[in-house]
């Protein structure tokens, strides 16, 4: 429910979503600030402060560039974190965020997964429903980004790795 469900191995995952490209510090402050009782729910309180903490501490010193806040804090779940608070919001199991590897960004994909695993919401949720679910998304995120379909292509073996 909303994280990344893949193997390991090589593989492909596919959906209808969005690449959480072009994030600012900025944007993604006012996302958890918005939604910090779900955020509260997921990571323990002093997680979240100093998750925040070193997001203000960037956005007044850098370019609002957020790629440098994964990097230094290690940050990287962020994508998760919007699926999950896009599944409880809207009573859903299908969004999952992902975090970039080498053959893709950080994304967020509409993949409801078995039928007996899906709510009554994910079975009755329109792609104009779904469209405007992103769309809101995108514009609360400040990422300029249209929903499509994606194929994601992964391989965690090393490459000396032998079956």
């Amino acid at each position: 429910m909303g994280i990344n469900k893949r193997d390991f191995g090589k593989g492909a995952i596919s959906g209808y979503g969005i690449q959480l490209n072009d994030l600012s510090c900025g944007n993604v402050i006012s996302f958890i600030t918005k939604h910090r009782g779900v955020v509260q729910s997921l990571y323990p309180e002093t997680e979240m402060d100093d998750m925040l903490g070193c997001l203000y501490h960037d956005n007044k010193i850098s370019a609002n560039d957020y790629e440098s806040v994964l990097f230094d804090h290690g940050m990287d779940f962020f994508p998760y974190m919007v699926g999950l608070v896009l599944n409880i919001d809207h009573g859903t199991t299908g969004f999952l965020g992902f975090v970039g590897e080498e053959a893709f960004g950080d994304c967020l994909l509409w993949m409801p997964q078995y039928p007996w695993e899906m709510t009554d919401s994910d079975k009755n949720l329109t792609k104009e429903e779904l469209d405007e679910i992103f769309a809101k998304l995108l514009d609360e995120l400040g990422i300029k980004e249209c929903p499509r379909y994606l194929s994601l292509y992964y391989d965690d073996y090393p490459e000396d790795f032998k079956l």
